[in-house]
């Protein structure tokens, strides 16, 4: 049996790992919902052009406000939206957008500012991070859902943030937030890996590479997905899948799945209308990729707070250990033989 197959996933990945309590049930109770956004406990986490309002520089944290220190004009279709309630103190929790010409200076604690979702995210507590990719999601969703999709008309805001109704009689249909599954792979065969360089990708730094990915088309399991993107952008036939875990990623809304794909033999053929570049890179070559992740010059991974940089380093723990596996085995099986009395 191979070792690492038991070997479980070695991080959270930032933007998982919440600890705030949804509350579903409560979201449909409109007069409970007024009730808690005016609670005394009630906190309001502030968000500008959807990035969270953060308090602090070295250890920072979400910037909780009072309802009283929210400014009063409203962005269009942009309500305060029930996240859920507290972990620590079960008080009701908001997300709100606020315009953005809302100076930093009128909220909060002194040090308070927006902060991208990005830079800031892998500084945060792991709840507040997820809490964070929350609120992004749904206030972008509500910000572009103000029409109904069936009859054009305005829609309102519904459960607490969580839908959207058609505000015309004949229709009210409701529409609900989606998020949208992308596989995303860590190719490998015969003790190397695949990695590749979208064209997207040119605006990113020089030598950055990645895991190939795609978005998972309707009909299509996960497995289907994966042997697909990966015969679509370089040309690879697929034999085993194996899941890893996943992520959600706010920008806006997907759910990122990391698999492991072992590539049948073949020759890579890139689409050029996909990917730049890919090749095959060794286990040294992929971690120096994984130290060097952030140095100008050098093979570069996206930043550790992606799926795509910890399916690397998942990779190279399961490499490593499957090697001293099988080097001590071949130690155990010559003591196994040696001379009794033997040195």
């Amino acid at each position: 049996m191979d070792p690492s197959r038991s070997l479980q996933p070695p991080v959270v990945h930032v933007f998982a790992g919440g600890d705030l309590d949804r509350a579903a049930a409560l979201r449909s109770d409109p007069d409970r919902m007024r009730a808690m956004r005016s609670a005394p406990g009630a906190r309001y986490l502030p968000f500008r052009s959807f990035d969270p309002l953060v308090a602090g520089d070295a250890a920072p944290r979400l910037a909780w406000l009072d309802r009283s220190e929210i400014p009063g004009r409203p962005v269009e279709n942009s309500s305060p939206i029930f996240l859920g309630l507290g972990a620590a103190d079960g008080e009701p929790r908001f997300a709100v957008q606020v315009a953005s010409d809302t100076a930093e200076a009128a909220l909060g604690p002194a040090n308070a500012s927006f902060r991208g979702t990005r830079e800031v995210a892998p500084l945060l507590e792991a709840g507040e991070a997820a809490i964070t990719a929350l609120g992004r999601s749904l206030l972008s969703w509500n910000s572009t859902h103000g029409h109904c999709p069936r009859c054009g008309s305005r829609t309102e805001m519904a459960e607490a943030g969580h839908a959207r109704r058609c505000v015309r009689e004949s229709c009210g249909i409701m529409q609900f937030p989606r998020t949208d599954p992308v596989v995303i792979m860590l190719v490998h065969r015969e003790g190397r890996c695949l990695l590749g360089r979208a064209v997207r990708a040119r605006r990113y730094p020089p030598g950055l590479h990645s895991c190939l990915a795609g978005y998972v088309e309707p009909g299509e399991s996960i497995e289907e997905a994966v042997r697909r993107e990966t015969f679509e952008e370089a040309g690879l036939r697929i034999g085993s899948v194996r899941y890893h875990s996943s992520q959600p990623w706010p920008f806006p809304s997907t759910l990122m799945i990391g698999c492991f794909a072992e590539a049948l033999p073949g020759e890579v053929r890139v689409d050029p209308t996909e990917i730049e570049s890919a090749r095959w890179f060794t286990t040294d070559e992929l971690r120096r990729a994984v130290e060097k992740w952030n140095v100008e010059g050098e093979l570069r991974l996206p930043p550790p707070l992606t799926i795509a940089h910890q399916l690397a380093r998942a990779w190279l723990v399961e490499a490593d250990t499957t090697a001293r596996y099988w080097r001590d085995g071949d130690r155990g099986a010559e003591s196994q033989h040696a001379e009794p009395g033997g040195a």
